[in-house]
């Protein structure tokens, strides 16, 4: 396992309820907030949830025109050491996932991708996220207006107006120096099909994921030695909490409970 690096970010942590750990992992240019419809029925169920904000979003900052993946499951696995939390049930969404892989490499853990993969950025997608950062330094608020609703699936753009509306003006109030440094971490993220040919890790998929495109999905997933289990959700997006709590809600206890 990679040893800790005592510089990595720090990081703002919510804990609520005790029982079994279970850490939930936020998307890129969201924070902890997101899980707030989906976590009560956990704790309900006996879990201890554990809500982190990763650096650069939420109340965690951060300093450096690069903030990687692997910098941010340090700081989520020097918590989790810190606090001798064991063996947790990591569910990540997107950005959060890409952590939980680099997290799967520091410790125990028991991953679920939430709308997330395991390969890397395509050279097309790379030359995006550099156009994201150059227009991130020039009009934030016009790319947080743009992006975000094409997260959700077209059909539930206008049913989810004022969720969206939400996430836009919470996601403004990131500095936009720390989300030019998030995408950047994005754009060089390494692909992870060892840890998927290795680890038990599953995924949760919207059927209509913009982001993730169903067929794209299959054919990574055929690129792997082993099958990997994967929960689809139909009438979704990239967003299931806000889309589609309740189906996502019950794959989530599936996987804690089976």
């Amino acid at each position: 396992m990679t040893p800790f690096s005592s510089v990595a970010p720090l990081i703002h942590v919510k804990r609520i309820g005790s029982g079994k750990p279970v850490v939930l992992l936020h998307g890129f240019l969201e924070d902890h907030a997101i899980w707030n419809t989906i976590y009560p029925d956990l704790v309900n169920g006996g879990c201890q949830i554990i809500l982190i904000d990763l650096p650069c979003h939420g109340w965690s900052r951060y300093e450096g025109e690069i903030c990687t993946m692997e910098q941010m499951a340090q700081s989520v696995f020097h918590y989790l050491k810190s606090e001798k939390i064991t063996n947790p049930f990591v569910f990540g969404h997107s950005m959060g996932g890409y952590v939980g892989l680099e997290l799967m490499r520091l410790m125990s853990i028991k991953l679920t991708l939430v709308h997330s993969n395991f390969w890397a950025d395509a050279p097309t997608k790379k030359e995006d996220r550099n156009r994201v950062i150059e227009i991130v330094k020039k009009n934030k608020n016009l790319f947080l207006s743009e992006s975000i609703p094409n997260l959700f699936a077209p059909e539930n753009r206008e049913f989810r107006r004022e969720e969206i509306q939400t996430l836009i003006e919470n996601a403004a109030r990131i500095p936009g120096n720390e989300i030019a440094a998030a995408t950047a971490g994005l754009r060089d993220r390494k692909p992870a099909y060892d840890l998927m040919n290795s680890s038990p890790i599953s995924m949760i998929h919207g059927a209509q994921d913009p982001i993730i495109p169903t067929g794209i999905l299959e054919t990574e997933l055929a690129k792997l030695e082993d099958s990997t289990t994967v929960y689809q959700i139909e009438n979704c997006g990239h967003m299931g909490f806000i889309e589609q709590p309740e189906v996502l809600i019950n794959h989530l206890q599936t996987v804690l409970f089976q």
